[in-house]
């Protein structure tokens, strides 16, 4: 600084300082000539004015007290340890802080000196200075070391997961171990499951990565739990199209291979099977049928809205007709009609009448009103009594309700073996209404491969 009075005031004005330390240097960049002259006197560059200052809180120069720990940690150790008497020193730039808020902060440099040899017992470390810092924040910088390695081991294990999921781990030769497994994701008995594979292994029509029992094993988890197709292609380890591709190429094939499986029986199979509960009262019952209905998402096209709206589940369905032998084998399945369609349309429509023979006899429930279908054909409808215009059943009409009703329950169990899988009891989208019919009839199928109906309890539960 000039000693010069005004011209040290001129200075102290232009580097914007109320008050000075003792010592304090002007760096060179500050002047146009590089240097103070009679042309240029004063310092005019980079003086920090053209940024504006926003009032907070005063920085707290945390490397100070660094130093100043460095310094006492000299002075202490100068005179047991071998020091250079070099009075070299090397400068430490340190931003000195007003505490007038009012002014903008200068960027120039003071020169704060300190040894610049030290002991082996001066060396500090970074860590050194945070942990031992006198600010009371500092003292948990162990515990945040700790807590970021436990981040970083967690982060570790989650990639790991997402590279076994990406993987993949589901197979159908080393998921499907016991009868339990293959109820679980296949609805069937592990035996019936691996039987399945060998029968498409013979007529494998595609060329899939997978192995015949994990694209098998694919599709029966698509009917049995209703998993979508993205959480199938991590599960299996593809994409999310190839899944949805597996899928729709194995369903028409599946429904060619199993249709077998849902056949009209001969009469004499039908009589010779028939359980004690109909030989006293219906033993010449050929077919107990009942429709059912399963949600779909609500079609865009307004006519497509309205056809397949249900009164009956105020909600868009898909309606089909389903038929059992008295022991409980499901001998029909119709395609799937909107739902709005009626009982008797449905059965006129589906082609279960062609199935009759004159002497059979068809149960239904009240809603099948369909004596104007079977009477040509001499086929008996046997359905509960209707009150009409009657305030109450009488004796006779309210035993026949009651012989039919513990019969005709039969027909909902199947309808709710059926449901086991969850896609017929869930909502369907409308991109798999394609391949409705196919699923009806698969899951038909795997259902009449399963014990009789008629001897498991009614509790039936889903497994």
């Amino acid at each position: 600084m000039p000693s010069d009075e005004l011209t040290k005031l001129e200075w102290i004005k232009a580097i914007n300082r109320k008050t000075l330390p003792k010592h304090v240097y002007v760096c060179s960049e500050h002047f146009l000539d590089g240097a103070p002259t009679k042309r240029n006197p004063f310092p005019k560059l980079k003086l920090g004015y053209d940024s504006k200052v926003t009032p907070g809180r005063r920085k707290l120069a945390r490397r100070e007290t660094a130093v100043k720990k460095l310094k006492l940690s000299y002075e202490n150790d100068s005179g047991d340890d071998n020091v250079s008497d070099s009075t070299g020193f090397e400068a430490l730039d340190i931003s000195v802080n007003n505490d007038n808020e009012t002014y903008p902060e200068a960027t120039c440099s003071f020169n704060v000196a300190y040894p610049e040899t030290v002991t082996k017992s001066t060396q500090y470390d970074e860590t050194d200075f945070l942990i031992h810092d006198d600010h009371p924040y500092a003292e948990k910088w162990s515990d945040m070391q700790t807590i970021s390695t436990q981040t970083k081991l967690l982060l570790t294990g989650e990639k790991g997961v997402q590279s076994k999921l990406e993987g993949g781990s589901m197979s159908g030769n080393t998921n499907i171990v016991t009868d339990s497994d293959a109820l679980l994701y296949t609805g069937v008995t592990k035996e019936v499951f691996f039987t399945l594979v060998e029968l498409l292994r013979a007529d494998n029509q595609f060329n899939f990565q997978l192995d015949i029992a994990d694209q098998l094993l694919l599709v029966l988890m698509r009917l049995k739990l209703h998993l979508i197709f993205d959480d199938l292609g991590r599960r299996f380890g593809i994409s999310k199209s190839l899944a949805c591709k597996l899928f729709n190429s194995w369903m028409p094939v599946l429904a060619e291979q199993l249709k077998g499986l849902v056949v009209w029986l001969p009469r004499e199979t039908i009589r010779a099977c028939i359980p004690e509960s109909f030989r006293e009262n219906y033993p010449r019952t050929t077919v107990i049928i009942d429709c059912a209905e399963t949600f779909i998402q609500r079609p865009t096209n307004l006519k497509s809205r309205s056809e397949t709206y249900s009164n009956y589940k105020s909600h868009n369905t898909a309606k089909y007709l389903v038929g059992i032998a008295p022991h409980g084998h499901i001998m029909f399945i119709s395609r799937a009609f909107g739902g709005r369609a009626s009982d008797k349309f449905i059965v006129e429509k589906s082609g279960f009448c062609q199935y009759l023979l004159p002497g059979d006899e068809v149960m239904a429930d009240r809603g099948f009103t369909i004596d104007d279908l079977l009477f040509p054909l001499r086929v008996k409808l046997n359905i509960p009594a209707f009150t009409k215009c009657k305030p109450q059943l009488s004796n006779e009409d309210l035993t026949t309700t009651r012989r039919i009703a513990r019969v005709r329950i039969h027909v909902e169990r199947a309808i709710r073996r059926l449901k086991v899988f969850k896609i017929l009891s869930s909502t369907v989208p409308v991109s798999s209404l394609k391949n409705f019919d196919d699923i009806l009839l698969v899951c038909s199928a795997l259902v009449n491969l399963r014990s009789d109906l008629i001897r498991e309890p009614d509790e039936f539960a889903e497994i």
